[in-house]
């Protein structure tokens, strides 16, 4: 419903433009063929009806206003009485039935393919206006001198050829630009959907036999990110701030999740959740979300709000087994659950600002490459008390 009458007005303007191409056109030819006719001897109904046509024809345009197939339709009249009547006056020989076969051809072009039984109307008209003309009219009814036959048929036959030409030129160049947008909205869904889901994700999605999304990974590790005193800043922050306030974190955070290849699952507010070896497994995976996790860090040691307060990260690490998959139907997006996803929430929200808690075994998988401090036991909702650490830079010397 919402994409028909966007069509219909390209269809509209698309008609528009072929009939007034092939009424200036023929208004031209007519004129100078009336020209012809009244100074080389040529009778005088045939130069009245030419210079009738050649007005009428530069008339047509401009009944757009009373709707847009009014210009086709008298198109369309006008164009074929005045053909009958000429061929009747000239005969066959002048060629004016050619220009039925450029009326019939371009019916489509105005109307468009929706109203293809209009098109059918109009080609039957042609085709019975030709064939009856043939028939019915004599090939030289003797009221032009012959040269004027012989120019008329001339002119007429190249006229119409061009007229064709131009109209499935057109046409085709239509086609070219309906093509080139249609590669330009594909590319910019595409590029919607890689910020939603991740690439290898999409690429299944399109596949028609596909089954739901949902994959067990054995070990990735999930990152969760969240700005300390950022519900106090909210509160006294105009809305507009706060999201460019967000906007520039995000930005710069959704960047540096690019260059250390990492997938960022969501943000909720002002909390930020990455993951590392989904959907794309990775045996680095912790050891790339360490890094990032470092970056991250760094990258808002000085982090601000509009009063200079500052508002540091509480960053949570943790892996192990987690399922992931595609929900929803509408809305959909890519998530991950698993109880390391809850683990690495709980080291966020039970951390310390500024700081990146990780779990016990996350330290001990990475204790040849990362400096680490003990913290000690932290009570975690809903598990048991966890031995937490905190992490602290890259080991430049592997541990002995």
């Amino acid at each position: 419903m919402g994409t028909s009458a966007p069509l219909a007005s390209d269809v509209d303007v698309r008609g528009q433009r072929v009939v007034s191409l092939a009424s200036y056109s023929s208004a031209v030819v007519s004129f100078c063929f009336a020209t012809v006719s009244l100074f080389g001897g040529g009778p005088g109904p045939v130069v009245l009806i030419n210079f009738m046509m050649a007005i009428s024809l530069a008339s047509i345009p401009s009944l757009r206003r009373f709707g847009p197939l009014v210009p086709a339709a008298a198109f369309v009249l006008v164009g074929t009485t005045s053909l009958c009547v000429l061929t009747v006056l000239l005969g066959t020989d002048a060629g004016l039935q050619s220009y039925f076969f450029v009326m019939a051809a371009a019916a489509p072009m105005v109307v468009g393919i929706k109203r293809i039984w209009t098109s059918v109307g109009v080609l039957v008209i042609c085709a019975s206006a030709v064939i009856i003309l043939h028939f019915a009219v004599a090939a030289d009814t003797g009221t032009a001198p012959q040269w004027l036959l012989d120019a008329g048929y001339v002119v007429n036959a190249i006229t119409a050829g061009m007229l064709a030409a131009g109209i499935v030129g057109y046409g085709l160049l239509e086609i070219q630009r309906a093509e080139a947008a249609l590669e330009e909205e594909y590319e910019r869904s595409e590029a919607l959907l890689d910020n939603i889901l991740p690439r290898t994700v999409v690429e299944r999605l399109k596949q028609p036999d596909r089954a739901e999304i949902a994959d067990d990974y054995a070990d990735a590790s999930i990152l969760f990110a969240d700005i300390a005193g950022f519900t106090e800043m909210s509160s006294h922050t105009s809305a507009p701030e706060v999201v460019r306030f967000l906007d520039r974190l995000y930005t710069e955070l959704d960047a540096l999740v690019e260059t250390h290849g990492l997938e960022k699952i969501k943000t909720t507010g002002d909390s930020y959740m990455v993951v590392s070896g989904v959907p794309d497994p990775r045996p680095d995976h912790l050891q790339a979300l360490a890094r990032f996790a470092l970056d991250m860090s760094e990258v808002c040691a000085d982090l601000h709000d509009a009063d200079g307060h500052a508002m540091p990260l509480r960053i949570g690490i943790a892996d192990g087994p987690v399922v992931a998959g595609v929900v929803g139907s509408k809305k959909f997006f890519f998530d991950v659950w698993g109880d390391a996803v809850n683990l690495a929430s709980r080291m966020e929200s039970t951390g310390v600002p500024g700081r990146i808690q990780v779990t016990s075994q996350v330290r001990d998988e990475l204790a040849n490459d990362f400096d680490f401090e003990e913290r000690g036991t932290v009570t975690v909702k809903g598990k048991d008390d966890q031995h937490t650490w905190f992490l602290l830079d890259r080991r430049t010397e592997p541990a002995i």
